[in-house]
């Protein structure tokens, strides 16, 4: 996006339109990125925080931006169009957005492709394709402190920021299952007739369930009623402990069906519906029904979800927006 930066300055003006393929998702939906930045935001700004007045100030110098608008919710979704619309934005940055621990054996340095130093003197938007989420966080997170950051690039780094804190507590991006993060699994809800990808059914479905459509609103809810207990909880840690949390969650709770779903809750083989000359790289996968406790117990994760990702957001900007 500045000329310090030819690479994403590049990617910025890129006309070519590269959407995500069927075999790519991304984490949470538009709606939950935005639903999270805003409960960060609100704390800022509740506590009088300098961080907000630096975060307001940081944003408006986004001055280049023709993908999102640049509030803070909007901004929380850049990373993911970046992917969208830029081929070497996809190419170079979709292994930060998560951090795959296996289910057997959850090492964070495999999974985090051995924890690779960035290249002397490189930023972190210059940093290798094979990197994970905990260590993009960390790394943006310094740049964003460092007062020798660039302008430029200290914008970057909070728009990454503000996407990837997300990312990481979406349960699906912190566990392989060789499902393409839930899209190649047949969920049936409680009550529905027709099979969705598990994938929607946590980052979009479940979030409406649990919060409405509307994400202003939905962040002032969250905001009420999050206890200074919870903030002082919440607000410790680190990326590699909060990355735990979700695959915890993960395991306990999302996949929960390949464990707690009775035998006959497994039916047929499902083949989603493509449109006309695609195909889908899934092809037939199992079909799991769920019932009314899985989808409860679902809705309440997601509603934890995103509050502890919006105080930890809100803890990062405090105390890396010096």
């Amino acid at each position: 996006m500045y000329r310090s930066h030819s690479y994403f300055f590049t990617l910025c003006l890129a006309p070519t339109l590269f959407l995500l393929t069927p075999t790519e998702t991304r984490a949470w939906g538009v709606e939950a990125h935005m639903i999270v930045a805003l409960v960060a935001d609100r704390l800022l700004q509740a506590q009088d925080d300098p961080a907000g007045k630096r975060l307001a100030d940081l944003l408006a110098s986004d001055k280049s931006n023709s993908w999102t608008k640049t509030d803070i919710a909007s901004e929380a979704t850049w990373a993911d169009v970046l992917r969208e619309k830029s081929q070497e934005g996809r190419f170079a940055t979709t292994k930060w957005h998560y951090v795959k621990l296996d289910p057997a054996n959850p090492d964070l340095t495999k999974a985090c492709f051995g924890k690779p130093a960035l290249p002397t003197m490189a930023s972190a938007s210059h940093g290798l394709q094979d990197d994970c989420v905990v260590d993009k966080i960390d790394q943006f997170a310094k740049e964003l402190r460092d007062p020798a950051t660039l302008p430029g690039e200290r914008l970057m780094a909070l728009q990454f920021l503000l996407n990837f804190v997300g990312d990481i507590h979406d349960p699906l991006h912190t566990i392989e299952h060789n499902d393409q993060e839930g899209r190649c699994v047949a969920l049936l809800p409680p009550g529905a007739k027709t099979p969705v990808r598990l994938s929607a059914y946590w980052d979009d479905t479940l979030v409406a369930e649990a919060e409405g459509k509307d994400a202003a609103t939905a962040a002032a809810q969250i905001v009420a009623g999050i206890t200074p207990a919870d903030v002082r909880k919440w607000s410790s840690g680190t990326p590699a402990n909060w990355a735990q949390e979700s695959y915890d969650l993960a395991k306990e709770i999302t996949y929960s069906f390949l464990k707690d779903v009775p035998k006959d809750a497994v039916g047929s083989k499902y083949a989603f519906p493509v449109r006309k000359g695609e195909n889908d790289p899934c092809g037939p996968v199992k079909l799991y029904s769920v019932d009314t406790t899985y989808r409860d117990r679902a809705i309440a994760a997601v509603k934890e979800q995103l509050a502890k990702a919006g105080v930890r957001l809100a803890f990062l900007l405090r105390e890396n927006l010096q």
